[in-house]
């Protein structure tokens, strides 16, 4: 059966030509945020009056003229959060980053300094290219825009009215911690230093970056932050100190009122500049009493360029489909990130992690001293060693539980042949097809597929459901609990005095079908002689999951305690793990 008539030219209206150097949509600006949210409720008041095929054909037929006549990345994206959003638009499929603008994920091809160059080098950031100008990274960054836009999305039942998904601030800012994370896990392979936070406005920015790609400036090294008509530098840092004081103290000020911060997502609303801002109905001003600081920053950013430079091209970081490929983003996110942290460490109580469920985890088989990190309860296995896996009818589960359960539950990894302490990591060339029919390559980070065998013991009489999460650090920044990489959360029921063998195919990962994290990049690349790291998995009762995102990292440890000292809890394991990077 063929789609109906009304998918074909909504998608045509996603599938955006290249950009030209006229003034263009940029979501960050609160004044362009809310013309594209006010034309995707007008897309979905058309799919009320009118329900089904009909209602749509009228939304493709307005958004067509809407992209002819006016921006039409504007109207792309209120198409975006229409079909995001309304029941009648679920069902449309909206294609990847590749398909709608082939032009925005091509590989910039910049040349490599020498390896053996020190790793602080100027223009070193081109080595972490290929993971910064990834294409499904990009399509995750510019759909994080439509699942949750600062201003709210339409409500489909009043599209006059908006709508906050709860708990969207604390997702929102979670998931750019593990993107950060994930960056800077990223640098350490090649000997690079942490990201730093752009907290300096005057200094001059040593990563310059050329896209290469049409309708964006290039930005070269050494330039510095500009401001920008009615906003300049000196506005920005009012704002910045503004909110690290408050951030510090849990105080904000509204006039000659003092707000006390009872919760993180106020002073993150508050610096992304969104509805529930302390600002009040000035919270879409950029010169509001803190401004619209998230924001305002990275359009700054997006507007440098070469000192003569009188194209009015905007770099790579004004559209959320491409501005992740700036080295700039990351230091900008990383500043803001400083913002929230520091609330954090000042303002909230360590969790109280004495609530283990009735499980039995082992750190070690045998008697006396146990060597940290090598718990026999975490197996790993790549796909292709286990036997039948590539059969139709495979059932894994079986498979691990006669494996490793029964008579050999008490057998450590290293008796098990299919068993590995080691996972791979290639860089592929990954095919762009272009609207001429021709295809482009760009480097592709990939894994090897491998499956999770985890064994957990129910002690009690009774069945009881429980929360698995699986964390991954560089041995490195096993200290840094901000470092610590989410790779899966899920619920499992354990039977009576069951000992469960879990059988969890990295394929499933919840961070790739919750947060949309691309499943290639679920694995940092590693190095080729091998990178060391720390896998953990930690056992949470379900009935208790009210959790906060990021939990146990997300808030500092215990008076006297580090990240490492999770291990003493009976309901955590972890185990080493080496990642090799295959060249």
């Amino acid at each position: 059966m063929s789609p109906p008539a009304s998918h074909a030219r909504l998608r045509a209206v996603l599938c955006q030509p290249a950009p030209s150097a006229a003034p263009r949509f940029q979501p960050a600006w609160p004044a362009h945020l809310e013309r594209a949210l006010d034309v995707a409720a007008h897309f979905m008041a058309l799919a009320n009056a009118t329900p089904g095929e009909a209602g749509l054909l009228a939304i493709a037929e307005d958004a067509e003229r809407r992209a002819r006549e006016g921006d039409p990345e504007e109207t792309a994206h209120a198409l975006r959060v229409f079909l995001a959003h309304h029941p009648e638009g679920r069902d449309v499929p909206v294609p990847p980053l590749e398909e709608r603008a082939p032009h925005q994920v091509l590989s910039s091809r910049r040349p490599e300094p020498p390896r053996k160059a020190p790793p602080g080098l100027p223009g070193a950031e081109v080595w972490v290219d290929y993971f910064r100008e990834d294409a499904g990274l990009n399509d995750m960054l510019d759909t994080w825009r439509v699942r949750f836009p600062a201003a709210g999305h339409p409500d489909p039942a009043e599209p006059s009215r908006r709508v906050r998904p709860a708990r969207r601030t604390e997702r929102y800012w979670h998931a750019h911690r593990q993107l950060l994370a994930r960056y800077d896990t990223e640098r350490l392979a090649f000997g690079m230093q942490r990201v730093a936070p752009l907290q300096d406005y005057t200094a001059p920015l040593n990563e310059g970056y050329d896209s290469r790609l049409p309708g964006f400036a290039p930005r070269p090294p050494g330039v510095s932050l500009q401001g920008l008509p009615g906003y300049d530098i000196a506005d920005h840092a009012t704002r910045r100190d503004r909110l690290f004081a408050g951030a510090s103290s849990g105080l904000l000020w509204h006039g000659d009122t003092p707000l006390e911060l009872e919760r993180l997502e106020q002073l993150a609303d508050t610096a992304e500049s969104t509805p529930d801002s302390l600002d009040g109905e000035a919270w879409r001003e950029p010169l509001g009493p803190h401004g619209a600081f998230h924001h305002m920053g990275q359009v700054m950013l997006a507007n440098l360029r070469a000192p003569r430079d009188t194209s009015g091209r905007l770099g790579v970081l004004g559209n959320p489909a491409t501005a992740g490929r700036d080295p700039l983003f990351y230091r900008w996110h990383r500043h803001v990130d400083d913002l929230l942290d520091s609330w954090q460490c000042s303002h909230l109580l360590p969790h109280d992690l004495s609530d283990a469920p009735p499980v039995l985890l082992r750190k070690w088989i045998g008697e006396g001293p146990y060597p940290a990190h090598q718990s026999p309860d975490i197996l790993l296995c790549f796909e292709k060693d286990m036997p039948g896996a590539d059969a139709p009818d495979f059932d894994g589960q079986r498979w691990g539980e006669a494996t490793f359960g029964g008579e050999h539950w008490d057998k450590p990894p290293p008796s098990f042949f299919v068993s590995t302490h080691t996972l791979r990591t290639h860089l592929g060339q990954h095919a762009v097809r272009l609207p001429d029919g021709t295809e482009a390559f760009t480097p592709r980070l990939v894994h090897e597929p491998f499956a999770y065998f985890l064994r957990v013991e129910n002690t009690l009489e009774r069945a009881h459901t429980v929360t698995v999460r699986l964390h991954l650090v560089a041995d490195a920044f096993a200290d840094d609990r901000r470092l610590w990489m989410e790779l899966d959360r899920f619920v499992h029921t354990l039977g009576p005095r069951e000992r469960a063998v879990i059988h969890r195919p990295s394929r499933l990962s919840s961070v790739v079908h919750e947060l949309g994290w691309p499943a290639h990049l679920l694995l940092p690349r590693g190095r080729r002689e091998g990178m060391l790291f720390r896998l953990q998995m930690m056992v949470t009762d379900a009935a208790l999951e009210t959790r906060e995102e990021g939990y146990p990292f997300n808030r500092l440890m215990p008076r006297g305690q580090r990240p490492v000292d999770l291990l003493a809890l009976p309901h955590v394991v972890t185990r080493n793990i080496w990642i090799h990077h295959v060249e």
